[in-house]
């Protein structure tokens, strides 16, 4: 039974051993996959950060790339969706960022995906927004851009985070008007606007100008300027000098521009600039400087307007098809305008070059075709304009000014074709237009007047109220204010008064009871001076009893060894005057100084070297060299240091140096900052003998030695220099008497 039941118990161990190891296992795999997924989720938001910036460069997003590589890697490995999901997020934006768009498209799609099944709402919100930011805002791409945004919106406002969802309606508003769905755009413009003001935020100007822009293309021309003003207003009043700032110049500027209100134009037009190149946005820039061309066009300074053109393009190379499309336009209308036709021409050859080709949009190549016939026209060539005027007609051009332009230069072609009644048709659709556009300046501008003085009335009555309110919270003011400072200053007086009078009875009755202590004072002094005295006469009494008491024993001891033929005996009483004497010495030290308590190290040392040495007579063979830096040490540790210090020197003097040979003897005490002291005898005899450990030895003086050492609570260390021995004792002293060595040869 005794043997079933050892088995049992073994069992038992290798059981709980076996269940305890698996559990650490576990618990480990368990650490080891949380730690990872805390740097999976560091490094994604260490790419978030680089990807965030303004323009990032090429050099972040392969930086962005390679964090998403090394996300998606630690996160397959601990089979982390979630993280997976974040890393093909970041790669997109990286590759969208780089202008790789159809790549970007691919792991947006499948970051998408992922998040749907493991990530927030938050982190599924965003993978749409990335998604959308992936497809262009072309017409057939707008409808699925503006659904993803629609989604990322829901999730937001399923979290109630009114901030994000309402930016998220801005940029769908935005997109609408791009459609010219202006009804949808504005709708979602005045949601976004109505969440903005009800989570407290105060950064509207950009929500403001897009509202401003929608209203301007429904013609609602006083809604647009107000809008545009407010946002203007709004961005200067919280400061804000990013990129969206300067668009908001800009649609004002094109506000004032469209009422031809030049100088307002060009002022905010400039602001934009200005801005632009302050964030280094050479596109901003460039942008800003066709407004400005454009804008001196209309006003006839033709020749700026080029200088302004060609600053344009050397700040920044144009690319696009489109963009060259419409800076060949510009150059060639201006060259017509100053009948410089050679320069003119070489535009006009552009224009037709692209014209022909397919790398231009539709609504480029209808403007292309407009100023070809222009420049036929302005020649001459009006069979070929004809031809181009013709194809022109058959296309819907919404702009009225587009189509004024295109019915005088048919007009001018028929005329000088001799079609005279089809000529008589176009100068009349071409006057009708022109009165229509003119009429239109002319309501923009009564509506800008009307809302300039609508504004200026407003701020007219609330300066009215608010100087009448005040002036009455001022004459209130005033009257309470009298009131106050009356009974203030009579409550002042009689605080004063009684604070006088306090402080007159409290100072005499102070100054009599410190007349009073003062005297109590001086006598306790004098008492305490005569007990220190009488205290200090006592010890210095004792110690030169004890002193004398030693002295005392050393000689009965002297007489004793008179007595005695044993050389052991005769040693052993040596021993002991020599350890009496080195109390003694400490003691007679201590009655013949001020300083009761202290020993000064750099005397007592030599003073025990030179005692020791003439007690056994080593004058003739023996050197000593003292090295002592200046320490006050207490009684209690004065004693046992010289103890320990006869003990060591006697030792070797004794058998260091074996018949009579010569030799030297090392005594150094020193003192470090941090109050460790250090006693190191040391000499260069014959050593300690082979096979024989002296530090374990029984001896008396050994023993002795190591109890003293740690009376001192310090270490005792005995070491064979070959030749020779070192002895070294280390111990915290408690005071410094100052840091000069003082080195003694005897």
């Amino acid at each position: 039974m005794s043997g079933i039941r050892y088995i049992l118990f073994i069992s038992f161990l290798l059981l709980t051993v076996y269940g305890r190891s698996h559990a650490n296992v576990f618990r480990s795999g368990e650490d080891e996959r949380s730690a990872a997924i805390a740097t999976i989720h560091q490094l994604w938001q260490q790419g978030d950060r680089i990807l965030g910036k303004t323009q990032p460069l090429a050099a972040d997003c392969e930086n962005a790339k390679r964090i998403s590589q090394e996300m998606a890697t630690l996160s397959r490995r601990f089979n982390y969706d979630q993280g997976l999901g974040l890393s093909k997020q970041l790669m997109s934006a990286a590759l969208r960022h780089n202008k790789q768009g159809n790549e970007a498209t691919v792991y947006a799609m499948e970051a998408v995906d992922l998040l749907s099944k493991a990530g927030t709402e938050k982190q599924k919100a965003d993978a749409f927004i990335e998604l959308a930011g992936c497809y262009s805002n072309a017409d057939t791409d707008l409808p699925m851009k503006i659904s993803l945004y629609e989604k990322g919106a829901h999730l937001y406002h399923q979290i109630g985070d009114k901030v994000r969802e309402a930016a998220l309606l801005e940029m769908i508003g935005d997109l609408y008007q791009l459609k010219k769905d202006y009804t949808t755009a504005l709708s979602r413009l005045q949601q976004s606007l109505a969440l903005y003001q009800s989570a407290g935020f105060k950064r509207l100007q950009g929500v403001y100008a897009l509202i401003g822009t929608v209203y301007n293309e429904q013609n609602n021309f006083v809604e647009g300027l107000r809008y545009n003003m407010l946002a203007v207003h709004t961005g200067e009043k919280v400061k804000d000098t990013s990129q969206l700032m300067a668009t908001v110049y800009q649609r004002l500027g094109m506000s004032y521009h469209s009422i031809n209100y030049t100088r307002q134009a060009l002022e905010y037009y400039k602001k934009a600039l200005l801005l632009a190149y302050q964030l280094n946005d050479s596109a901003a820039v460039q942008n800003y400087q066709l407004n400005i061309a454009e804008l001196f066009i209309k006003t006839g300074q033709y020749k700026e307007s080029i200088d302004t053109l060609n600053i344009a393009v050397s700040y920044r190379p144009i690319t696009e098809a489109d963009d060259l499309s419409y800076l060949y336009r510009q150059y060639l209308r201006l060259y017509l305008a100053l009948h410089d036709y050679h320069k003119a021409n070489s535009y006009y050859q552009k224009i037709l070059q692209l014209h022909n080709s397919d790398r231009i949009s539709e609504y480029e190549r209808t403007g292309c075709s407009a100023y070809i016939s222009l420049y036929l026209v302005e020649t001459g060539h009006f069979r070929e304009a004809a031809t181009y005027l013709n194809e022109l007609a058959t296309q819907q051009i919404s702009s009225v000014q587009g189509n004024a332009m295109l019915e005088r230069l048919r007009y001018r072609t028929d005329s000088a074709l001799g079609d005279l009644t089809a000529a008589i048709g176009h100068f009349q659709q071409y006057k009708t237009l022109s009165d229509s556009l003119n009429s239109l300046a002319q309501t923009r501008q009564l509506g800008q007047l009307q809302l300039q003085f609508e504004t200026e009335e407003k701020d007219k009555d609330i300066l009215l109220l608010t100087q009448k309110s005040q002036l009455q919270a001022s004459s209130l003011e005033k009257e309470i204010m009298i009131r106050y400072l009356i009974i203030g200053g009579i409550l002042i007086l009689i605080v004063f008064l009684i604070l006088v009078y306090t402080r007159y009875r409290s100072k005499k009755r102070t100054n009599i009871k410190l007349e009073s202590q003062q005297h109590e004072i001086n006598e306790q002094n004098e008492t305490l001076k005569a007990l220190l005295d009488e205290k200090e006469w006592l010890l210095k009494e004792i110690h030169h009893r004890v002193k004398n008491n030693l002295q005392i024993i050393i000689s009965l001891l002297n007489t004793q060894s008179q007595y005695l033929n044993n050389e052991d005996a005769l040693a052993a009483i040596r021993n002991s005057q020599q350890r009496m004497y080195s109390m003694s010495l400490i003691h007679q030290r201590l009655y013949q100084t001020e300083n009761l308590g202290k020993i000064d190290m750099n005397w007592y040392i030599p003073e025990m070297i030179t005692y020791i040495r003439d007690s056994l007579d080593t004058n003739a063979h023996i050197s000593f060299k003292v090295d002592s830096d200046h320490v006050a040490l207490d009684v209690v540790e004065a004693v046992p240091l010289g103890l320990i210090l006869n003990e060591a020197v006697s030792n070797a003097l004794k058998y260091a140096f074996p018949n009579q040979s010569k030799g030297n003897i090392g005594i150094s005490f020193k003192a470090i900052p941090d109050g460790n002291c250090f006693l190191s005898i040391s000499d260069n005899g014959v050593g300690i003998p082979e096979g024989k450990n002296i530090a374990e030895s029984a001896s008396l003086g050994m023993s002795l030695m190591q109890g003293l050492s740690l009376q001192l609570d310090g270490t005792f260390t005995l070491s064979d220099n070959h030749p020779g021995v070192s002895i070294t004792v280390a111990f915290r002293c408690k005071e410094f008497i100052s840091n000069e060595n003082i080195h003694t040869h005897t």
